[in-house]
């Protein structure tokens, strides 16, 4: 890898750009090579972000994360000018040696992408709870994932490519999760390998609200069903696909389940307060290993409220389910997130 750079679309996004800014700076990134996209801000995004002397490129309206990325990459000629590209969220810190390790990850020619790891910046009980999440599906899921080849989803706020492997990405609207879009490209094309660097580690915003956190992870279960009839991987038979149809099998007949249980506890008392406590059990060692790993007291003192949040997800991804794949409903709205 002989130059990286970092491309960062971003809208009304003045709460946080500083910090993001500095820490890609702290990081060893050199300023020239961060460019910044103004998606039709209205909060003076784009000049603190020029107040870093980085590059910014200002569209007049809203277009769109994924549009606001292929219009930042033509417009800087970052493709020719860059052997990798790395993209950030405008509420994303990364740590000291992130692009570091992407770089030694880019050594290997066959590496298409690069997967960072995730971790929601502390805030309230809610974004100790996306802790715990990010940390099961790292520890769990992307590991192996990895191994296999069967990465399904690079997280939009650390996500690196290899330059000739973004040049043949559709940056489209066709779904409204576009990187996940994007991953499945890069399978479907046989652009290369998709990595997973746990030690490519970045901290993110989480919602910081109930109506929040229902309509980003809304968002995101669409844009999942979304990919998979873009791409038909319910019926596919390659390994990605059979990695898609286990994760959301796996969801349906889990979240099926847990809405049932309060049934189950009154046709059942003793088998569902059974099953309870045993899920509860199962939370709580999950959630202390995590606070333990991840040094975050807080995982552990908001579990009480884990058994909520966890119907809010059972609800959401079945309702998805029934909104996109059942009823072919085709979701458009961006659902976008309020800063703090």
């Amino acid at each position: 890898m002989k130059r990286l750079c970092v491309l960062l679309p971003a809208k009304d996004e003045r709460l946080g750009i500083g910090k993001t800014l500095r820490s890609i700076v702290n990081a060893g990134m050199p300023v020239q090579d961060i460019y910044v996209v103004d998606d039709g801000s209205s909060d003076g995004t784009g000049e603190i972000a020029r107040s870093f002397g980085v590059n910014v490129v200002r569209n007049p309206k809203n277009i769109g994360k994924a549009l606001a990325i292929r219009r930042g990459a033509l417009a800087f000629d970052l493709v020719r000018s860059y052997d990798g590209i790395c993209l950030m969220d405008a509420d994303t810190e990364v740590c000291e040696r992130y692009f570091q390790v992407v770089s030694e990850a880019f050594r290997d020619p066959n590496v298409a992408a690069v997967c960072g790891r995730a971790k929601s910046t502390p805030h309230n009980w809610l974004t100790a709870y996306r802790c715990l999440a990010y940390w099961m599906s790292h520890t769990i899921y992307k590991c192996g994932q990895s191994n296999m080849g069967v990465i399904t989803v690079t997280p939009g706020c650390a996500s690196s490519f290899r330059a000739d492997v973004f040049s043949q990405l559709d940056w489209n609207t066709d779904t409204i999760v576009e990187d996940m879009d994007c991953t499945i490209q890069i399978h479907r094309k046989k652009l290369g390998w998709i990595v997973y660097e746990k030690q490519a580690v970045v901290s993110t915003q989480d919602p910081r609200t109930l109506r929040d956190y229902v309509k980003q992870i809304y968002r995101w279960d669409n844009g999942t069903w979304q990919v998979g009839q873009k791409y038909g991987m319910l019926t596919g038979v390659k390994k990605i696909d059979w990695e898609y149809k286990l994760l959301m099998g796996e969801g349906i007949i889990f979240a099926g389940s847990f809405l049932l249980l309060p049934f189950v506890m009154l046709l059942y008392p003793k088998f569902g307060f059974f099953l309870l406590i045993t899920d509860f059990a199962v939370l709580t060692l999950l959630s202390g290993v995590c606070a333990t790993c991840e040094r975050r007291a807080d995982v552990l003192l908001s579990l009480p409220t884990y058994e909520l949040l966890r119907f809010v997800d059972c609800s959401v991804f079945l309702y998805s389910f029934w909104k996109t794949v059942i009823r072919r409903k085709q979701i458009r709205g961006w659902f976008a997130v309020k800063r703090y």
